[in-house]
C-alpha cells in the first residue's frame, strides 16, 4: 500500500512574490520539506541525497495566510534513487494547489552516487507494508 505523510503548514509572508502569491521557487522547498519529514517519521535518515529532478505543475496559487497541507509518499525505491509524489492542497476545502514528481539520489562520503543502503530500504518497504503510526 502506499501511505501519504501529511503536513499541514501556512503561508509565511516572506514566501511571496511581488503579487501576493507564494513565489513559485518555495514549491520546490515545501516539497523537499515534505520529503524530509516523511522520511524522518519512517526512520530514513536521508542527509545524504541530492535532488536529481524536480517537476512541478501549478493548479492555483497560495496567498498569505492560507492554510494548506502538504502529502508527500514515496512511490519507489531502486538502485541509488528514490522517488516521491508530492501534493498541496488548500485547506479547509483540499482545493488542488500544486502536483509534483521528485527523485532524488543516495550519496556517498565522495558526493557519488551510491546504492541505498540495505537498512534503509528495509524501512521504506516497513512503510509500504504497514504504513506508520502517528
Amino acid at each position: 500500500m502506499n501511505w501519504f505523510h501529511e503536513v499541514k503548514l501556512e503561508v509565511r509572508a516572506y514566501e511571496l512574490d511581488q503579487f501576493d502569491s507564494v513565489n513559485n521557487a518555495v514549491y520546490a522547498n515545501f516539497c523537499q520539506y515534505g520529503q524530509f519529514d516523511l522520511c524522518d517519521k519512517i526512520g530514513m535518515e536521508i542527509d545524504n541525497v541530492a535532488i536529481k529532478e524536480l517537476s512541478l505543475k501549478y493548479i492555483a496559487p497560495l496567498r498569505r495566510r492560507d492554510k494548506f497541507v502538504l502529502k508527500v509518499r514515496i512511490c519507489e525505491l531502486y538502485g541509488a534513487r528514490m522517488c516521491f509524489e508530492i501534493l498541496i492542497f488548500k485547506l479547509p476545502n483540499l482545493e488542488p494547489i500544486l502536483e509534483a514528481k521528485s527523485t532524488v539520489v543516495w550519496l556517498d562520503k565522495n558526493h557519488r552516487p551510491t546504492r541505498i543502503p540495505p537498512e534503509m530500504a528495509s524501512k521504506f518497504k516497513q512503510y509500504l507494508v504497514n504504513g506508520y503510526a502517528d
